[in-house]
């Protein structure tokens, strides 16, 4: 399960969204998908259930919706934004 971690604020900025960690001093700005994503995961999810809902609203197919998704948990997970529980 994909559950948010730490003290990030979020603001909407036209279609993307930019979040800040103020203990951390860190800055992301994150796309249309990415800010998607974020509020997908407002509640804790499986990668295989954000690409499910991914697909229902985009126009991707499941492998590339899955490779991206893994990639942008990568980076979110970079800046500790995210914790990734195994096996839950």
């Amino acid at each position: 399960m994909i559950h948010r971690d730490g003290d990030w604020l979020a603001a909407k900025v036209g279609d993307e969204l930019v979040m800040m960690s103020a203990a951390k001093g860190n800055y992301i700005g994150l796309s249309a998908v990415g800010a998607r994503i974020w509020e997908l995961i407002e509640t804790p999810q499986t990668v295989e259930s954000l690409c499910a809902a991914l697909i229902e609203e985009y126009d991707v197919d499941p492998a590339t919706c899955r490779a991206e998704v893994d990639s942008f948990l990568a980076t979110l997970g970079q800046h500790n934004a995210i914790r990734i529980e195994e096996g839950a």
